[in-house]
């Protein structure tokens, strides 16, 4: 232990001994499972009819699967869509790739959309009750502000519902309709239908009778979000935009909330905050309801913890600054689910002391990299990568753009690329070699406890960094 860090065990621990209930943490759930921990290699662009070449070819790179090993990799499949696919499709998609994993011997990972509805290339056969689509009803969809007199939802003068605006490869494109309200009676109970019929059904049905075969290694897991958000368009430059849009959504859900113009202002005044920041922690609010409501689906239909992921950006641990789209980060955390991030040190930066902070103040020891990259400098830091994560508290990484040989966020395919390497000796236990999931580090030991004591740590840790 460095002398730094014996100063400041000395004051915390004096601290903890003057008022003992300032050491109390949070008691953390029971999680003592044994799975497997997997690197995930999304097949990003590809239709799930057209994923067998790929599988194929992972075999042949990173050698083949022993089923007794604690350290797999997967494939990762994009999908369901279950805002854009009907049930049917869903349901193909499902059986498709769980045939593709038991054929090669390869675990299955699904990518679920549950915000975007950002693409029909994977089936666009989703319809209401009614027979339309949920992007074309305003009772589902969000609003950018609350309903004036004589509109029957707010921002129906201007003719169209705000959009989803989708900047993922630099370049801006509205995706078709309205972005959903994630607290909408009507929405939640379309959606709720389509996941548990069109996904958890054939999940559970393929799942279960790979468990009693020996086999439940061959399910990584469900990335339950696709960066779960709400859009703030504040300020922005896209030229696909309609004036309107420019601004923060949320005024259903704070519609729903019982709020109007008038009295969010009141409550603002009361809790000494702007208009602004106090609409932005409601929706924070928003956001954890949705995504736990997503998670506790799959947990109460037998689906285990480990498996189910989180999914929002890790930005605001990195810059301190949140929006409804770069929510505080632990907002992903539930009862239901592994807390996952977008983590990339070049897309998407984080720090990984705050990450873990939360996850301790939480009574959680494990995360999972949602969405990560092969795009590391060398094979020197991509080692390193991999010994912070996997050699780690993650129990699962992602490698997003498999598909893609080139560009900057292509992978390789061949013995060379570092990541390959990386990855193979992580696999064949000759990086961290004693290394064990159930021995991994207890983030509680420097990260429980008092939390303002827990900041001041992390503060002057970064002072001498």
């Amino acid at each position: 232990m460095s002398f730094l860090n014996k100063i400041i065990s000395f004051l915390t621990a004096l601290a903890v001994m003057l008022f003992p209930s300032l050491g109390e943490k949070p008691a953390a759930p029971e999680y003592t499972e044994d799975d497997p921990q997997y690197v995930v290699f999304m097949v990003t662009n590809v239709h799930y009819f057209d994923l067998e070449p790929y599988v194929k070819q992972m075999v042949e790179l990173h050698g083949e699967i022993d089923s007794d090993s604690k350290r797999m990799y997967a494939f990762g499949v994009v999908g369901p869509m279950c805002l854009t696919q009907s049930i049917e499709q869903m349901n193909e998609e499902v059986n498709h790739v769980f045939m593709l994993a038991e054929k090669y011997n390869v675990p299955v990972y699904f990518q679920m959309d549950d915000c975007t509805n950002y693409s029909t290339y994977f089936g666009d056969g989703a319809v209401t009750a009614d027979g339309g689509k949920f992007y074309n009803d305003p009772e589902m969809c969000e609003w950018i502000e609350f309903p004036k007199e004589g509109e029957e939802w707010g921002g129906q003068s201007y003719g169209m519902l705000p959009r989803w605006h989708c900047d993922w490869s630099g370049v801006p494109f509205a995706t078709a309709g309205g972005f959903p309200c994630f607290n909408s009676e009507k929405y939640l109970n379309w959606y709720s239908n389509q996941v548990t019929k069109g996904f958890i059904e054939p999940l559970v049905e393929n799942y279960t009778r790979l468990k009693e075969q020996g086999k439940g290694y061959l399910f990584a897991g469900i990335n339950t979000g696709w960066e779960t958000q709400i859009p703030d368009y504040t300020g922005s430059d896209y030229a696909s935009m309609e004036d309107f849009e420019r601004a923060q959504y949320g005024m259903h859900a704070l519609h729903n909330m019982g709020y109007d113009e008038e009295s969010l202002k009141k409550e603002a005044r009361k809790n000494l905050m702007s208009v602004e920041d106090y609409t932005k922690q409601l929706l924070y609010g928003v956001l954890a309801d949705y995504i736990e409501f997503t998670c506790k689906m799959f947990y109460d239909a037998g689906i285990e913890r480990h498996k189910i992921i989180s999914h929002i950006v890790s930005l605001s641990s990195h810059t301190e600054e949140c929006s409804t789209m770069r929510p505080p980060v632990e907002v992903c955390i539930n009862d239901y689910c592994t807390p996952g991030w977008t983590m990339s040190p070049k897309t998407c930066p984080y720090d990984l002391d705050e990450l873990y902070m939360h996850l301790a103040q939480n009574g959680r020891n494990e995360y999972a990299n949602a969405e990560g990259y092969a795009h590391y400098d060398n094979e020197e830091t991509c080692r390193a990568y991999f010994e912070e994560s996997l050699l780690g508290n993650a129990k699962l990484i992602t490698v997003y753009g498999y598909d893609q040989e080139t560009g900057a966020y292509g992978y390789v395919k061949n013995e060379d690329f570092y990541f390959v390497k990386v990855a193979k000796e992580w696999l064949n236990y000759e990086l961290g070699s004693e290394y064990k999931w159930n021995e991994r580090p207890d983030l509680s030991q420097e990260y429980g406890g008092f939390r303002p004591f827990v900041e001041l740590k992390i503060k002057i840790k970064k002072l001498f960094e």
